[in-house]
């Protein structure tokens, strides 16, 4: 009697199981589909998308780069986002480095808490450790980097040993190249180093698209990485990456100043961030703005003079103007301290960009620019005045 109970209940049971193998494959499916349907929805309309470029060593993320996008524009910027980043972490409550959190296994903690204090929805991320970065490398058929000079192994660069100049890197070398740029005393420089790696990985891409716009190429390319996207979605993104604009890219950084924490050497935001995000938030629309090829430049440059007499005051929004990505290429005193408002001027008749740096600050003091003396080094001159705060011009 038992057995013919126990026949019946398999019987019973079979369909049942049948028909949650078949939903659990068609969930998959669905949600496949859909998450690839997104990102086209993304691709085809005028909307940016941002993605997390994480390059390990020893399965702990060493580059942090969130490209944003706007595929349908070409146009691209990328932030170092510093694995030191001292902030209050959502997921722990409490405040540490942002690295604490980070799971070679599988990033999603680590995106969301960087996505969360930016206040910007991060799509996905691509994570390349030692070997995956080397097998891309090597499938680019290498890498193209300017290094000053020859760079030989030392106690302090183990392991690392570089030619000078302007060298094709292969995947080892590029690996190597990743340690070099750790290894820098300068912050600035390392973040230059970090974001050249990626730059002229999307480079290497657009210039070789043809060749490996044959599907298969292109699909080793994009299998490489770990990512949150499927084979297809990554296949898809990877195709539109290599129509950016490489040479366009602006590069951000995050600015603030470094402090000793829990026995580490950790970066705090200036202004708890709210300097980051406004940076985010500003490249975001600056990328979705309409320019024609005359007014599109590769970088904006500014040159800053001291109208108040503030010790550090044009310092200070140097390094303000630099994290926006803008190139300070001069600063200095004015011709007098008796500014009291802050005065920008536009030496390029660039109108539009003009008014993108001062936004940045919240200016609307505008001067000519033909009663500068002497020629103008750069695309604008900001002079400082009394209303300055560091951050904003104040009653403007």
């Amino acid at each position: 009697m038992s057995d013919s109970k126990s026949k019946i209940l398999k019987r019973s049971t079979l369909p049942l199981l049948v028909i949650l193998i078949v939903a659990a494959v068609g969930i998959f499916f669905v949600v496949k589909l859909t998450e690839k349907g997104t990102v086209e929805s993304i691709i085809k309309k005028d909307q940016p998308m941002a993605m997390l470029f994480i390059f390990e060593s020893n399965k702990k993320p060493v580059s942090n780069q969130l490209l944003i996008w706007y595929p349908s524009r070409r146009k691209a910027a990328i932030m170092d986002i510093p694995s030191t980043m001292g902030i209050i972490l959502k997921s722990a409550n409490k405040m540490s480095s942002i690295d604490t959190v980070y799971d070679s296994r599988n990033p999603s903690k680590f995106v969301k808490e960087i996505s969360d204090y930016l206040k910007y929805p991060i799509d996905g991320w691509f994570v390349y450790d030692e070997a995956s970065l080397c097998q891309t490398i090597d499938l680019l058929e290498g890498i193209q980097m300017f290094i000053p000079e020859t760079v030989m192994e030392s106690d302090s660069l183990k392991g690392v040993s570089l030619p000078g100049g302007a060298v094709v890197l292969d995947g080892d070398k590029t690996n190597q190249y990743l340690l070099y740029a750790l290894a820098t005393d300068s912050y600035s420089e390392e973040i230059s180093r970090k974001q050249r790696l990626l730059i002229n990985m999307l480079g290497r891409l657009a210039d070789e698209s043809a060749s490996f716009n044959k599907k298969s190429n292109l699909r080793l390319i994009a299998s490489k990485p770990k990512s949150n996207f499927s084979l297809a979605t990554r296949l898809s993104i990877f195709e539109h990456l290599a129509q950016i604009d490489h040479d366009m890219i602006i590069t951000q950084f995050i600015s603030g100043s470094f402090r000793s924490f829990e026995g580490r050497r950790l970066l705090f935001p200036y202004y708890d961030g709210e300097l980051a995000r406004d940076v985010v938030s500003q490249t975001a629309k600056a990328l979705g703005i309409e320019e024609d090829g005359a007014s599109q430049k590769t970088i904006v440059t500014i040159d800053i003079l001291n109208g108040c007499g503030e010790k550090g005051l044009a310092n200070t929004a140097s390094i303000l103007f630099e994290s926006y990505g803008y190139k300070v290429v001069s600063v200095g005193n004015a011709p007098s301290f008796d500014y009291a408002k802050t005065v920008m001027y536009d030496n390029d008749g660039d109108k539009a960009a003009l008014q993108q740096v001062a936004n940045i600050i919240n200016c609307k003091n505008f001067g000519d620019a033909s009663v500068l003396p002497g020629l103008q080094k750069a695309n604008i001159t900001i002079i400082l005045g009394k209303d300055f705060n560091g951050r904003y011009c104040i009653g403007q």
